[in-house]
């Protein structure tokens, strides 16, 4: 008799560890997919910039901005050249690399760097340029290839 229970309590065994196996199976499946879609999320993520990992650093005019002369020397050998004033407002921090625009020749390069925020910005006009208008269009180009665009007056 005691053959007998030890042949059922084998078969029990060996049953109970079947349904353990199956119902694993189906946990561990569960699983890959889970780990499978979120993994496919963050890759997206990364490929659009959502995560902000990508210097999209975005450059904005904030007031206006303002054409100054500046004189240098005395009597006939006097001149004047020009700066620009404008305050900007930058999402990241980037460096501003070359000016062009109304009054400018060509493109004119300038390394002014700006902080994430609000930066007060004074850049020095070249000597080319022609302060015949009163009002005026620069572009910025930025270090990483963005640009903006600022509107400014001749004080």
């Amino acid at each position: 008799m005691a053959q007998g229970n030890l042949e059922n309590m084998k078969s029990l065994i060996k049953q109970n560890r079947k349904n353990k196996s199956g119902l694993s199976g189906a946990v561990t499946a569960l699983i890959l997919v889970i780990a499978s879609v979120l993994i496919a999320l963050i890759v997206v993520a990364f490929a659009f910039g959502f995560l902000g990992f990508t210097n999209t650093a975005t450059v904005t005019q904030v007031g206006p901005a303002y054409i100054e002369p500046v004189s240098s020397g005395t009597g006939s050998s006097s001149s004047t050249s020009y700066k620009l004033v404008v305050t900007l407002s930058a999402s990241a921090p980037v460096t501003i690399t070359e000016i062009s625009g109304t009054g400018i020749s060509g493109n004119y390069g300038v390394t002014t760097a700006l902080s994430a925020g609000t930066n007060p910005v004074t850049i020095y006009l070249p000597s080319t340029f022609n302060a015949a208008n009163s009002a005026y269009t620069f572009t910025l180009t930025l270090s990483n290839g963005n640009t903006a665009v600022v509107n400014a007056v001749l004080q």
